[in-house]
């Protein structure tokens, strides 16, 4: 089963900060990664990384109409295992990653916005955890995709 972690918060709590330090996290302690379909900007950051054979697909934006028409569209026909993105509270976002066929969604709530350096570290923590989950898929087991490739093989 693909997987989905979606980091849902109010706008202006860290979101977009969260998901950036994951995809640092993930490529500093895997530096032989893949990376492709890479942009970022001053803030947000979309990026396909390959890991161990999973394609791991990640969107900090949490805007609407970038992550329902574009990122969540691309991670998809690409044929990433994994998933992990920003979204609002509810509305397009929420919905959009629901609605992933396929995908087992996991939901994590970004903290509340606290002094500067309460957010930094809990932003922090929250992106560790998220890594934490993703290593776990990532060392368990290949991928499904390759799993029925070798199994015809």
């Amino acid at each position: 089963m693909k997987t989905a972690f979606a980091l849902r918060g109010t706008s202006n709590k860290g979101k977009s900060h969260t998901i950036r330090t994951v995809v640092e996290m993930l490529t500093e302690k895997y530096p032989d990664a893949t990376i492709e379909h890479n942009h970022t900007t001053k803030t947000d950051v979309r990026v396909v990384l390959t890991i161990n054979g999973w394609k791991i697909g990640i969107d900090s934006q949490g805007n609407p109409r970038k992550l329902v028409n574009s990122s969540l569209d691309l991670f998809v026909n690409v044929g990433c295992n994994v998933i992990v993105c920003a979204t609002r509270t509810y509305g397009a976002t929420v919905n959009a990653v629901n609605a992933l066929q396929g995908f087992d969604v996991h939901w994590f709530e970004q903290p509340e916005k606290s002094q500067p350096y309460e957010q930094i570290l809990r932003s922090l923590a929250m992106a560790r955890q998220i890594v934490e989950r993703v290593e776990a898929l990532i060392g368990s087991a290949k991928p499904a995709l390759a799993r029925s490739m070798s199994a015809t093989a």
